[in-house]
């Protein structure tokens, strides 16, 4: 013989249903409020990710900055200075101005500037040109009139 299950009693059980469908509600809007808190603490940490990542990508940046240079600074120093001087030289040239490669003689009474730092100095004659002593660039403008100009 089977049992029958026991039901409760006719008013019992709409409020046993009512309880239920209660409790369901409060679970899902539980689940609600945890959904919309997690979505709230996501949007704050992608937001705070994109920031920080927006300064490593700015730091990053300023350090390859600072490698090319690095970088073409060493190219320069070891490339032939002739082809290293053709920025100055071309101002030089295009302003009529005499210039002097290190390397070539110098004539008599001809001060020199450096077109790299702005150094000047008047060689002995007849000697030949050296690179700048304070910076190392070997492009020179030649002055007239000494170091009276």
């Amino acid at each position: 013989m089977t049992k029958e299950p026991k039901l409760p009693p006719e008013g019992d059980l709409a409020e046993e249903l009512r309880r239920s469908l209660e409790n369901l509600v409060e679970g899902e809007l539980s689940v609600e409020n945890l959904t919309a808190n997690k979505l709230t603490f996501l949007r704050a940490w992608l937001k705070d990710d994109l920031h920080r990542t927006g300064d490593y990508l700015r730091g990053l940046g300023g350090e390859l900055q600072t490698l090319e240079e690095r970088t073409g600074d060493w190219l320069l120093n070891a490339a032939d200075p002739t082809e290293t001087a053709w920025p100055n030289l071309l101002r030089c040239i295009s302003g009529g101005q005499p210039w002097a490669l290190a390397g070539e003689t110098v004539g008599e009474g001809e001060e020199l500037q450096c077109l790299g730092c702005g150094y000047r100095v008047l060689p002995a004659p007849h000697t030949q040109i050296t690179p700048c002593h304070r910076c190392g660039y070997g492009c020179f403008r030649q002055l007239e009139g000494g170091l009276e100009a």
